[in-house]
């Protein structure tokens, strides 16, 4: 069971980004590629969110490698004890793959199980979580996001590819052209990266059905 959020923080661990840190990004093609969500789309983890007031908070997450962002997204849905792992090709059409370097440092709020049990919460309660929990996941974003003005998002590490990291920024307060836009390629006409993207399936055992 998720606890509810506190009505006061103890002290946060904060994670500072420097410049030009390199964020990994898989996003729908018809969209920029620092572009925020304006809480459109199914729920995830920390998404959509909206301030005690209903206003939306948009969000922008990226990984800290390629290899993360594909389990992130791509392979998020599929379960590790699942009889047969599959995707079907289709779903990679109409993603591009993105890098993007912020312009100034950013700080996140750790959400690493240190400072998780600082608060009372373990790692399974709120990053080692499923759909049916994204209502409770996300007001833990919100309340954070209303608890401490100086974060630009938070970080922690994922949990369908450890050692990297997942991060999700907030848009009221990272301007999207504070992200530069370093790399941009449509993922099903990139040799390379269908490559790749195979190669961390295999890793996985997930099939991608052509």
């Amino acid at each position: 069971m998720i606890p509810p959020p506190p009505t006061a923080f103890p002290a946060l661990h904060r994670v500072g980004l420097r410049p030009a840190t390199l964020l990994h990004r898989i996003h729908r093609s018809g969209f920029a590629s620092n572009a925020f969500n304006p809480c459109l789309g199914r729920p995830s983890r920390f998404a959509p969110l909206r301030r005690p007031d209903g206003r939306c908070i948009p969000t922008l997450y990226a990984a800290t490698t390629f290899e993360c962002a594909v389990h992130e997204t791509l392979f998020h849905e599929i379960q590790h004890d699942a009889k047969h792992k599959s995707i079907r090709f289709d779903e990679i059409e109409n993603l591009d793959y993105a890098v993007l370097r912020p312009r100034r440092e950013l700080v996140l709020a750790g959400l690493f199980e240190p400072d998780l049990n600082k608060w009372g919460l373990t790692r399974r309660q709120l990053i080692d979580t499923f759909a049916a929990d994204y209502d409770a996941t996300a007001k833990w974003a919100v309340a954070l996001h209303e608890a401490f003005a100086d974060i630009d998002g938070l970080a922690w590490t994922s949990r369908r590819c450890d050692p990297a990291c997942g991060y999700l920024l907030f848009g009221d307060r990272v301007p999207s052209d504070q992200l530069e836009i370093a790399e941009r390629a449509r993922i099903t006409e990139t040799n390379a990266l269908l490559l790749q993207i195979r190669s961390f399936a295999e890793r996985a055992n997930i099939l991608i059905a052509f």
